[in-house]
Parts: structure tokens; sequence; C-alpha cells
């Protein structure tokens, strides 16, 4: 074959392809990378966030505390048991448990 019948790189033609970048603020930009690009794209983001983790060492950090406020004091069911009125004819009740000791196996020391 002469060189004069190889292809020449400026006459092939390659498919406008628009990248767009991962958004790192997604909860799970790995699924969000399978998803879009592939079981390929979901390994190499995989890789490259484990990379990045283990160069850096950075952390995700926890920002969501989430605090909830009660009307009342927190009741224990186990001891005090449960009881709701839904309407005038309907009421739920769930009685205190019976407390049980702990089953607890009773191993042979290891030699």
């Amino acid at each position: 074959m002469a060189a004069d019948d190889a292809p020449d790189d400026d006459t092939t033609e390659t498919p406008d392809v628009e990248l767009e970048p991962i958004d790192i603020d997604n909860p799970d930009p790995v699924e969000t990378a399978r998803r879009r690009y592939g079981r390929g794209g979901g390994i190499l983001a995989a890789g490259m966030f484990g990379l990045d983790k283990a160069l850096t060492g950075k952390v995700k950090p926890d920002d969501m505390v989430q605090v909830q406020e009660a009307a009342t004091e927190p009741i224990d069911l186990d001891k005090d048991g449960f009881q709701l009125t839904i309407d005038d004819s309907t009421t739920v009740e769930a009685p205190a448990m019976e407390r049980r000791p702990p089953l607890v196996s009773k191993k042979k020391p290891r030699r």
C-alpha cells in the first residue's frame, strides 16, 4: 500500500458531541455518570472519586443536621404502652410489653 492510499486525517469526520461536566454537588454523581455514559462511565467516575478521596483525604462533611421539636416529652412505648383516639368510636391501643431477660448463649471459651 502506498503512502498516497492512506486516508488523510483532515477528511475524516467526527460527530459533533456536546459533553457536559458532571455536577459534583449531585448526591450520587457515580449513578448519574452510569446513567449518562453507561457502565464504563460509572466505573470511571467511581475510580476518580476514590482517587480524589485517597489523595486529598477530603471527606464529605455532614452539613445536614435535622432538629425536630416535639410538643411533649418522648414516652417509652415498651414501658408505658400506646393509646391513640382516632374519633369518638375508634381508639387504638397497644399495651406495655412484658419485660423479659435477654437471650444470651453460653459459649465455651476458646483456648
